[in-house]
């Protein structure tokens, strides 16, 4: 029966061998033992791979191998040293062939490898459990504990003579507390905004900015559509499309495949981008052909090159197979845009893949179901967002704040009819630039005045005078307490509500009918969060505008 059943494992993984891809990832084979196969099985999956491009090596018995990675566009190197145990370094060839075969990203595949051999080695072959413990240890936490892990999934593969012992002491490594990174403050992400924008529109035109294009171009692409890197650093040269229809189209490199499952998303990798988008990245291409730099793919490696600051790092730098940037260029050119033109190291820094974040938290904002948010992420299953959403009570926090302190300027500048004196400024108070004579034309109202001067009143009114933008908060001296009181207590039950709703816009969406199968989703749970959308946007606007008065007063004091 257990011969039977291995048997159909093996006739399982060969059948799979033709669908594999480079972006194609398969479900996770179980239950494959290493006794259970021969050399021989092993050395048909390395021919398999072999064949397909998908690893280089002279043969099977090598020491090193090559393992083509798309997302570094460089082959890895794989190293099988431990030759003094041969029975062991047979099964680490084999479990990585299995893992690789079975989906696994070459980097994943790699950092198992790593983890392995460097704990072989430490503890003479896996047969010394108590240097395995001290070589475990000595790492990070983190560390620790990944490496725990993939050694007890290698032997739930190997079957070695202290199997038991080896898994206790991985059993006793504890799992450290760890939670998602958390993103820049708003503040700071408006303030790179600022400068790209301003850089990019203001600023002659030079080579700088074919050096910045990429950064450019990655920052207003990707804050809209929740792409991965390797998918913005794949685009293709001829990526986007004006159809006859005068729509604008851009083609994301995914792996289009229907979902093997019902429970699973078919993605979608055309999508809809509009005039100014289309315009930005036309222009980069026609800059790139006028400098003769040719790619099949939209952001070049030798566009990144030719514009190092140093030439001598030219030579540290890996070009790869292909003629395009990978991810860890593309973050230098963002830390080097911050160093050269932002030039403020108080500033949190975005790293390239934040903007993934910021996509699918503004999508959901703005009420999209979690099925329209998986196919424009490319998520083929609907739970991956969760992890998302993680950090939406602080970014709607951080906007509001934002909000109201650009509702302080803007008022002041209204008032004044002058520029502010940087951006620093301290924030001054409405009411403070009146004296009492200034406002006798004016309604008097709670803890203020009302400068609406039209006959219809009330009916151009706020629902309540605190959000509206008539309102002048000049109470009497011996009220001022009393009235940032009566401000703070509406604040506070505005952040109740705006949390309140964005609960409810997540139980909606998570909670709403989907069928996968059609690519449709509940049409009275998708009215529900369009609602809940548009209150929540105008609950943000008011809490800002309460706590833009709450900052004013706070800075006069």
């Amino acid at each position: 029966m257990q011969k039977n059943k291995e048997r159909r494992i093996n006739l399982l993984i060969r059948r799979r061998l033709g669908d594999l891809t480079q972006t194609n990832t398969l479900s996770a084979i179980e239950n494959v033992f290493f006794q259970s196969m021969s050399k021989h099985d092993f050395e048909e999956h390395y021919e398999y791979l072999k064949e397909h491009k998908l690893i280089h090596a002279t043969s099977f018995e090598d020491n090193v191998w090559f393992f083509p990675d798309p997302h570094k566009d460089r082959d890895i190197m794989f190293h099988f040293n431990l030759e003094v145990f041969k029975e062991l370094n047979l099964a680490l060839k084999g479990y990585i062939l299995l893992k690789r075969l079975s989906g696994r990203a070459v980097s994943s595949c790699h950092a198992m490898l790593q983890a392995l051999r460097y704990s072989a080695l430490a503890s003479n072959g896996f047969n010394n459990c108590s240097d395995l413990e001290t070589h475990l240890i000595q790492q990070t936490p983190i560390v620790a504990y990944q490496h725990a892990s993939i050694i007890k999934n290698f032997f739930l593969f190997y079957n070695h003579n202290q199997a038991s012992e080896i898994n206790n002491v991985c059993n006793s490594i504890p799992k450290p507390n760890r939670r998602n990174r958390d993103l820049p403050d708003y503040k700071d992400i408006l303030t790179f905004d600022e400068h790209i924008i301003d850089f990019f529109r203001y600023i002659s035109y030079g080579e700088e900015h074919v050096r910045f294009f990429p950064v450019y171009i990655w920052w207003k692409l990707t804050n809209v559509i929740p792409m991965r890197i390797i998918e913005f650093l794949t685009l293709r040269k001829n990526c986007i499309e004006h159809r006859n229809d005068e729509t604008y189209w851009i083609k994301i490199p995914r792996e289009k495949k229907h979902a093997d499952s019902p429970f699973k998303v078919d993605v979608t990798d055309t999508l809809e981008i509009n005039y100014e988008m289309y315009s930005i990245i036309t222009k980069y291409i026609c800059t790139l052909e006028s400098l003769n730099i040719h790619s099949e793919y939209l952001i070049p490696f030798d566009a990144y090159v030719r514009y190092l600051i140093r030439p001598h790092q030219t030579m540290q730098q890996r070009k790869g197979k292909q003629n395009r940037l990978i991810d860890k260029y593309l973050q230098r050119l963002i830390d080097d845009f911050y160093n050269e033109i932002i030039q403020d190291e108080s500033v949190d820094r975005i790293t390239c893949g934040d903007t993934r974040h910021f996509a699918i938290m503004n999508m959901f904002l703005q009420g999209f179901n979690m099925l329209s948010i998986a196919r424009m992420a490319g998520h083929d299953t609907l739970g991956v967002q969760q992890n998302y959403y993680s950090h939406i009570d602080h970014y709607i926090q951080s906007q509001v704040y934002l909000m109201a302190q650009e509702k302080s300027k803007v008022t002041f500048k209204k008032i004044v009819g002058g520029p502010l004196l940087g951006k620093t400024r301290e924030l001054i108070d409405r009411g403070k630039i009146y004296e009492y004579e200034d406002l006798i034309s004016f309604r008097s109202t709670t803890y203020g005045f009302c400068s609406y001067q039209e006959i219809d009143f009330p009916k151009g009114c706020a629902e309540d005078c605190r959000v509206c933008s008539n309102y002048i908060f000049k109470p009497p001296v011996n009220e001022i307490e009393m009235g940032i009181r009566w401000l703070k207590d509406y604040s506070d039950r505005l952040t109740q509500k705006v949390k309140e709703t964005t609960e409810f816009m997540l139980t909606i969406s998570k909670h709403m009918y989907y069928d996968l199968k059609h690519l449709s989703y509940q049409k009275t749970g998708q009215d529900q969060l369009n609602a809940a959308s548009q209150r929540l946007v105008q609950m943000m606007d008011h809490l800002s505008a309460v706590n833009s008065t709450l900052l004013e007063n706070h800075y006069e004091k």
